[in-house]
């Protein structure tokens, strides 16, 4: 093969893993749940999470795993790992976190 033709495949398989990627990241995203926020309280699956003071946990272990979304996509529910059950959970956007506690 000539050197333009490998630099074409070359390419074409670079943009081909760009495209899945972000199709992959997508699809991901769209299939989260979605909470309502009104200010200082979550709701999803029929639960009302209500922001409090993080001393009140005391240390704690947040993990990767997203519960959910907010409908408006600034708001990110991340689990804590001492409370999987979700009695209380890590609520974050790119500059912020509030810790959430299961109010019913």
């Amino acid at each position: 093969m000539t050197k333009k033709k490998n630099v074409i495949i070359i390419i074409s398989i670079i943009l081909f893993a760009i495209l899945f990627t972000v199709i992959g990241l997508w699809l991901r995203d769209s299939s989260l749940k979605r909470a309502d926020y009104d200010g200082h309280n979550f709701e999803f699956d029929g639960k009302i999470y209500e922001e409090i003071n993080y001393r009140e946990i005391g240390p704690y272990k947040e993990t990767w795993k997203v519960v959910c979304k907010t409908k408006d996509g600034v708001w990110t529910i991340y689990e804590i790992e001492q409370y999987p059950e979700h009695e209380y959970l890590v609520a974050r956007t790119g500059w912020e976190a509030s810790v959430l506690k299961q109010i019913n």
